[in-house]
Parts: structure tokens; C-alpha cells; sequence
């Protein structure tokens, strides 16, 4: 019987239907699970915020994502719930490809105004480059050069 299924499976326009429905279910589910996002957040005079992951070393903020929902208006709502306010975002880039280190969406933003009350280090860019981890480092030099 297996020696027939691709012949039998491209005679049956239903059964073709749910095995492609099937392959992209399974397909969400994976980019579901290998997938984040990275935010730059820049304040008006060129600051970035970061955040203590260690002794000595800092990371940029990062969120595992939800394969379900739209990537865009999760980073949307993550910067809300960090800042208290609702600000625009851009995808700068996409790193990485489908499989065992997964993909990361990088997004920037830039915030007008803050609360003095916002969590993380605000570090200017030289500072922020000498003290992020190496793949941080990576992404923060491409969202550079947007």
C-alpha cells in the first residue's frame, strides 16, 4: 500500500487538501516553537536598552514567540506591557533559517518619552556594543545600520 500513497494521494483532491492542511500545521507548530524576537528600544538621545543577564554581560530584550498569533503585534503588545505605552515597531531583519537554532526577528523602536520607573540599563552604543553578548552585539550592528 505505501508503494501506491503518492500516486493515491495526487488522485484524491480531498485527501490532497488534508495532507497539505496537515503539513502546515506542522509547519506553525514548528516556527512556533524556534522562533523569537529580539527588540532594540531607543530612546530620543541614542541610548539602547538592555538587559543584566550575568556578571558583566548584558542582552538585548528578547521574547519567544507564538506560532499562532501575528509576529508584528506581539512585539506591539511585549513593548507595551514593558514601557506602559504603545509604540510603533519596524522588522529590521530576520536571522537565522528553519531548524535547531531557529529564527529571530529583530525589531526596533524608538521611544519619545519613558517613565523613570522602566526596568533594564540604558547604555549609549559604544558602552552597549563592549558589553552584549556576541550574538546580541550582532543584531545591534545590524539594527544599525537600518
Amino acid at each position: 500500500m505505501f508503494d501506491q500513497w503518492p500516486h493515491w494521494l495526487s488522485r484524491s483532491p480531498r485527501i490532497r487538501r488534508l495532507a497539505i492542511k496537515t503539513w502546515r500545521l506542522f509547519l506553525r507548530v514548528q516556527r512556533a516553537t524556534l522562533a523569537k524576537a529580539v527588540l532594540v528600544v531607543r530612546r530620543q538621545d541614542g541610548r539602547v536598552l538592555t538587559f543584566s543577564s550575568g556578571p558583566g554581560e548584558t542582552r538585548l530584550p528578547a521574547k519567544e514567540l507564538d506560532g499562532w498569533q501575528t509576529v508584528t503585534i506581539q512585539v506591539e503588545e511585549w513593548l507595551a506591557q514593558l514601557f506602559q505605552q504603545a509604540a510603533r515597531v519596524k522588522l529590521v531583519g530576520i536571522v537565522g533559517a528553519p531548524g535547531y537554532r531557529g529564527i529571530t526577528f529583530l525589531y526596533c523602536a524608538i521611544l519619545p518619552q519613558l517613565s523613570s520607573d522602566s526596568e533594564g540599563l540604558w547604555l549609549d552604543h559604544i558602552a552597549a556594543t563592549s558589553t552584549l553578548a556576541l550574538l546580541d552585539r550582532e543584531l545591534l550592528l545590524l539594527a544599525n545600520g537600518e
